[in-house]
């Protein structure tokens, strides 16, 4: 048995109308073309549908059930097509976000703000993670944001910028009368570590043992949110990224450039072997604005310690993010979108 869609209009615009001439009428089609089409229903279905009563058809109490069905089935087919529309003018939809918890809590919030405003809609989902890689590849997220480049050959990574650590320490710290801090500056100093198994700690241990300067590590923290926290209270100094503190300004808290440079790289993750979401590509637009914006207020601040930095260019074929951001010949921030 195969009922066609044109079958089921057929018998709903009849039960609506009462007779076979208006649901002809209704259809577009000739009488007869009704009739037969409602005799062909009746056949696929092996039901009686109709009486024949003077000369026209009385629907069966089958028919009448029949009816209330098939009119859910009809509002469910223009519900899923609304829904369609609505994610093509992205009205609805789901957007989830996995993030390093240092541009997580900052850039990227920013950014789903100005996003869920304008698509107010659309569910939202953040996870703070020190598995971005992993969550992305899990197919759990549609884009991610790491502080580190990741190598997965299921992963395409873009860069979204760059910026120099910086050195933390409290107001009253004899260390906030220097210009710059050096490795040596922070020999037996109380120091506020990430955790072990990252690699930013890695990277900045890397530099402490090339230069022989032992520290007192005897905290760890999760993020750079947590080292202002602690070291605006005296309990040691810490290597961070900028934006922690750029984002939440602190009169107790004194930062100064670190050398030899330890940069961060900020990027886009997304899986490779999966198509962005329209959603997607909207949420990185409102991201290089944001970035955009940084950039805008650094320039107005100078000593904001934020030193961002755009990769000046992306090979085409790895632009893949729909985020990626390069520099034009007047070094002003740009964003090239690929369909």
């Amino acid at each position: 048995m195969r009922i066609k869609h044109r079958q089921l209009e057929g018998f709903v615009k009849f039960m609506e109308t009462g007779t076979v001439s208006a649901a002809a009428d209704g259809m577009c089609v000739s009488q007869p073309a009704m009739s037969k089409m409602l005799a062909g229903l009746e056949m696929d279905l092996s039901l009686t549908l109709f009486r024949r009563h003077r000369k026209r058809l009385v629907p069966t109490d089958e028919a009448k059930l029949l009816f209330q069905e098939v009119r859910r089935m009809f509002a469910s087919l223009s519900d899923i097509e609304r829904f369609a529309q609505d994610l093509k003018a992205m009205r609805t939809g789901e957007l989830r976000v996995v993030s390093a918890a240092s541009i997580g809590r900052t850039l990227v919030a920013d950014a789903l703000a100005d996003f869920s405003r304008a698509n107010p809609a659309v569910k939202i989902s953040l996870d703070v993670s020190t598995s971005v890689g992993s969550d992305v590849m899990g197919q759990n997220v549609d884009v991610g944001f790491s502080v580190t480049q990741l190598q997965q050959a299921a992963l395409t990574t873009n860069i979204l910028f760059h910026a120099n650590a910086i050195c933390i320490m409290a107001k009253n710290h004899p260390l906030a009368t220097k210009d710059e801090i050096v490795p040596r500056d922070l020999a037996g100093e109380s120091f506020v570590s990430f955790p072990r198994e990252t690699r930013m700690r890695h990277i900045i241990d890397a530099v402490f043992e090339q230069h022989r300067v032992q520290r007192e590590m005897n905290t760890e923290v999760f993020s750079s949110v947590e080292a202002i926290e602690l070291v605006s209270r005296g309990m040691g100094v810490a290597i961070v990224e900028p934006l922690g503190l750029y984002y939440k300004f602190r009169e107790d808290i004194a930062f100064r450039p670190f050398s030899p440079a330890i940069e961060f790289t900020f990027n886009v993750v997304l899986p490779r072997d999966r198509k962005r979401s329209a959603l997607t590509d909207s949420f990185l637009e409102y991201l290089r604005l944001r970035v955009a914006a940084l950039i805008d207020r650094e320039i107005e601040q100078p000593n904001s310690g934020l030193s961002i930095r755009l990769p000046r260019s992306i090979n085409a074929e790895d632009n893949t993010s729909g985020g990626a951001i390069s520099l034009d010949k007047e070094g002003q921030a740009s964003h090239a979108l690929k369909n």
